[in-house]
């Protein structure tokens, strides 16, 4: 049973009331069921109130997709506990979800393959780093690697845990000149075949 506190209003009265029943509340979830307004419960000052009267403090934080920005609320004088750290392995978002949705029902893809699987901006896929945070999650993994034509190679992802395949080292100037060669023949080969048909 909470004591009214003689300089408490009937609305930080009530706030204490709740949170002597239930620990570790936000400020919306105290507005909802002690009666108090949002803006009046925060911008009123009657949480800043009732912490400096070391009647409440911050039990814990609530995580968003934003970080933890979410401070919770419980009776009692006791130090408020500090906002975690927010690490890659905490993020989530609906983009990520349909990523690991996509290489389950469909199979291993590059990111901007798993972006157009879902809709997504291949630019959002890349800048957010959904990739590289769903891999240090093991929500997803690096199965295989495709050299492009030009730039980087490019690793190519699959759902699930496992071994991320070793990336196979750069062509060396040899290897990047005889391609070149094959792809000179290749070409030839086919002006040749495109002359004898227009001949027939």
């Amino acid at each position: 049973m909470i004591v009214p506190h003689e300089t408490t209003s009937p609305a930080m009265q009530r706030i204490l009331a709740l949170l002597a029943d239930k620990a570790g509340m936000s400020a919306s979830d105290l507005s909802r069921e002690a009666f108090v307004g949002l803006t009046t419960l925060a911008c009123g000052g009657y949480l800043k109130a009732l912490r400096a009267k070391r009647l409440i403090h911050v039990s814990g934080w609530r995580k968003t997709r934003k970080g933890f920005v979410t401070p919770l609320f419980s009776l009692g004088d006791r130090p408020d506990l500090p906002r975690p750290v927010f690490k890659d392995e905490d993020r989530d978002s609906e983009g990520m979800n349909r990523i690991v949705a996509a290489l389950e029902n469909v199979g291993p893809m590059t990111y901007r393959e798993a972006a157009e699987a879902t809709g997504l901006s291949p630019n959002t896929v890349k800048n957010a780093r959904y990739m590289d945070v769903l891999v240090k999650q093991k929500r997803i993994h690096v199965c295989d690697w495709v050299r492009n034509r030009a730039g980087p190679m490019t690793a190519v992802y699959a759902a699930g845990y496992a071994a991320a395949a070793p990336k196979p080292a750069p062509l060396s100037a040899a290897e990047k000149n005889r391609r070149f060669r094959e792809k000179g023949r290749a070409l030839s080969a086919d002006r040749g075949l495109v002359a004898q048909l227009a001949r027939l």
